[in-house]
């Protein structure tokens, strides 16, 4: 009994408002302090970096509010080397102050990939060789030969080039194919007519 007059005596109710009205005060400062300290509602909007350059990027004095890290580099032969590819936090997204963004670029150095035997292969079997290379198909010449759309030699910048030669990823290699046996016999007949 003397417990339960306790708990409903003016003192220890005047002491538990107190105790209330400084926990309450405590947390308010903490959560100001917080907020103060973490900058809380003041945010930046992250510009859209891609397909701008890297160096451009970095160097502009607009960009201050940010670190930038390059964390992969993708060759892509139809994109400008050194330029940015995608980004991490995406565009228009809302940032604390001096934030890292997180950058994937077109590699300066294209990757190398092997040059393969395309000899005496049919056209749609070369074209599929060439695009699993990472190589593309150029020009067509056509000669005569008895092996219709079989590939007679394989070209890059005029010259003949063997299997196994590295070259850079995206370049070009032209063929030259076989006209078949029927183009020849028309041409020997046009050869014998003359």
């Amino acid at each position: 009994m003397d417990f339960l007059r306790f708990l409903f005596s003016k003192t220890f109710l005047k002491h538990f408002l107190i105790a209330i009205g400084i926990t309450l005060a405590l947390i308010w400062i903490i959560l100001q302090s917080l907020s103060w300290y973490t900058k809380h509602n003041d945010y930046i909007i992250v510009p859209d970096y891609r397909g701008q350059y890297y160096t451009e990027v970095k160097s502009n004095p607009e960009n201050h509010n940010y670190q930038f890290n390059v964390i992969d580099s993708i060759f892509d032969a139809d994109k400008p080397r050194g330029s940015i590819l995608s980004q991490d936090p995406f565009p228009g997204a809302k940032v604390k102050k001096n934030r890292m963004v997180y950058l994937t670029i077109t590699s300066m150095v294209p990757e190398k990939t092997k040059m393969p035997e395309l000899r005496d292969l049919t056209l749609r079997q070369a074209q599929s060789m060439l695009e699993s290379a990472g190589l593309k198909l150029g020009k067509l010449s056509y000669i005569k030969s008895f092996d219709e759309d079989a590939v007679q030699n394989q070209l890059f910048k005029g010259h003949i080039i063997k299997a196994g030669t590295e070259l850079d990823k995206g370049s070009v290699i032209n063929l030259t194919v076989g006209m078949g046996a029927k183009a020849m016999v028309d041409s020997l007949r046009e050869d014998s007519l003359q």
